[in-house]
């Protein structure tokens, strides 16, 4: 599946949102052709593990080191274009892309430039260096076998400065490659006409977003697009809004389970009709109604263990969403897993964190009940907010059997007849979910994966590390990945299998996987490999779809009452 969308990286700083949002705004009202613009937020290449450099007392934004991961975000393939957010577009991005030259690893707008002491933006100390901004927009040749040396290990190497990587020092200078300053316009140094005309502006020493520079120069026109992009939020608040008046949201159509309905029914009825004239619930009753309700809580059917993989202070909840979410369906309660411990309460955990993880090796150890829950089985491929959640009783993913369900939750699944390819395809999974299966890191296991199957074929092998999840849906995708001429994808636990099989594409599961009711387990069946015809797609597909939940299913109870009602019986182990 190809993907012909330009690629655009965005330096994202939390003081500067609004920059952001402004110069997104530029690119895709003078684009002629669909980009694909992607935010570089620290937060969120910190939990996706692919930044964990300490903070640089000497870095001015929160994108000073991570602009270098962009080839790594790219699995070094590719041409992407990397800009500080404090640009405007006033010129096609494509006609930037139009001046690609293969031969170099980086192209950029080559300044001499040289600012005053003191400082910039908001009170950023001003440093000088070579080649200053010249990384401030990069044209980046991803696939350049020179720059397969900016691995995100390197740009998480303490040892590696600032300076090494912001001039190049990775590339011999025969390599860089020269762009017109028009392109990365310095408002304040350049000057029209005799500098030329400006096709992206970048305010370099401080915005009009920041209030000492609210009438620097080429101001207006950032204004114009921060005026656009925030009309565009309001309209689409008001849609929501508006919609929402439309179809006013009744008590009696809440996503809750009936036994929260009947307690919020009560108490709103009997607030505006105390004597219970009308909606026959007076104040006593609602009381005696709620009180019930309280008592229940104390005798929960489960227990959520804390997530302690989320960073809550940055979101706009207090508690893991999902866990909530069935909670409530399950007349449960949110926990931790210290407070847990010595209980015998069946437990609900997601991810695999620290407490995730105890948790669950106590409960295999002791026959305790457990529910799991993750990313669904399939449905979230284009979705950003993950729609669709697995929920598992007593192991991470359903290992079976397939049990015969109706074919009314498969969200527009079609079989894909199998294809032939040459080279096969390595996923390891993330380094946590290695550790929870006491296996080797993702490399160390890839390397005993590959010795393996050189006894088996000599076919050729490809490696693809899991992505964090905005290029997952944004590009470099899975299917990407398999259209390539791909025989045969192996992994241990993860998903990827079972997207492989949907895919047309065979799968080895050498761990604990969905797909392994259909798909083979051994290295040793490489060239001898299982292909499922439609009929035993269809059935896996139809049972791992009752497997899967909206956020609105989990809350509703549905969840609970599908998964305790059919979940075959799972084995209480690794």
């Amino acid at each position: 599946m190809k993907d012909d969308k330009l690629k655009i990286y965005v330096g994202w700083d939390s003081r500067e949102d609004i920059a952001y949002t402004a110069c997104n705004q530029s690119i895709i009202d003078t684009a002629s052709v669909d980009v694909d613009i992607i935010p570089l937020k620290q937060k969120t290449l910190r939990n996706d593990e692919l930044y964990w450099r300490e903070k640089d007392k000497l870095a001015s934004t929160e994108f000073t080191f991570t602009r270098f991961l962009v080839p790594e975000l790219q699995e070094f393939k590719g041409w992407a274009l990397f800009i500080d957010c404090d640009f405007i577009a006033l010129e096609d991005v494509k006609k930037l892309f139009d001046q690609k030259d293969d031969k170099y690893a980086v192209m950029c707008a080559q300044h001499d430039y040289t600012p005053k002491e003191g400082t910039k933006m908001d009170g950023k100390e001003q440093h000088q260096y070579p080649r200053k901004n010249w990384s401030s927009m990069m044209l980046i040749n991803c696939g350049h076998p020179s720059n397969k040396k900016l691995t995100k290990e390197l740009v998480n190497n303490e040892d590696v400065t600032g300076a090494y990587l912001h001039r190049f020092s990775w590339l011999d200078d025969k390599e860089i490659g020269e762009l017109s300053h028009e392109w990365n316009w310095l408002v304040g140094w350049y000057k029209e006409p005799e500098d030329g005309k400006p096709k992206f502006l970048h305010y370099t020493e401080g915005g009009p977003w920041f209030p000492e520079y609210y009438d620097c120069e080429y101001a207006s026109e950032y204004y114009k697009n921060e005026r656009k992009s925030l009309l565009n939020k309001t309209k689409h608040i008001s849609n929501k809004y508006s919609a929402e008046k439309r179809s006013p949201n009744l008590i009696s159509n809440l996503t809750l389970p009936e036994s929260l309905r009947e307690s919020i029914e009560a108490l709103t009825y009997a607030t505006i009709d105390p004597t219970g004239t009308y909606y026959g619930h007076t104040e006593e009753n609602a009381m005696t109604i709620i009180q019930n309700k309280f008592q229940q809580g104390k005798t929960a059917k489960v227990a959520a263990i804390f997530n302690d993989d989320l960073d809550y202070k940055n979101k706009s909840y207090v508690y893991d969403e999902y866990l909530e979410a069935f909670s409530l369906g399950a007349n449960g309660k949110l926990s931790t897993w210290d407070q847990e411990k010595d209980t015998k309460c069946p437990l609900v955990i997601r991810g695999v964190g620290k407490s995730s993880r105890e948790a669950v090796m106590h409960c295999w150890e002791t026959g305790r009940d457990f529910y799991a829950i993750d990313t669904g089985y399939f449905g979230n491929s284009k979705s950003k907010s993950k729609g669709w959640h697995r929920v598992t009783k007593n192991n991470l993913q359903d290992y079976g059997p397939i049990i015969e369900r109706p074919t009314d939750r498969l969200l527009g699944w079609k079989y894909k007849k199998f294809k032939r390819g040459k080279k096969i395809l390595i996923c390891p999974p993330s380094d946590k979910v290695m550790k929870f299966f006491d296996q080797p890191d993702p490399q160390e296991w890839t390397n005993q994966v590959v010795q393996e199957l050189r006894k088996y074929t000599d076919r050729p092998v490809e490696v693809r590390l899991k992505p964090n999840r905005t290029h997952r849906i944004t590009g470099n995708s899975i299917e990407d990945a398999l259209s390539r001429d791909v025989h045969c994808l192996i992994t241990y636990n993860s998903i990827a299998a079972l997207e492989a099989l949907n895919f047309g594409k065979p799968a080895i599961a050498l761990g604990p996987n969905c797909a392994s009711m259909v798909c083979n387990t051994s290295l040793e069946e490489i060239e001898n490999l299982h292909k499922p015809d439609k009929d035993e797609m269809t059935a896996l597909m139809s049972h791992l779809s009752y497997c899967q939940f909206s956020r609105g299913e989990l809350m509703s109870g549905f969840a609970w009452d599908i998964i305790n009602a059919t979940s075959a019986p799972q084995v209480l182990s690794k």
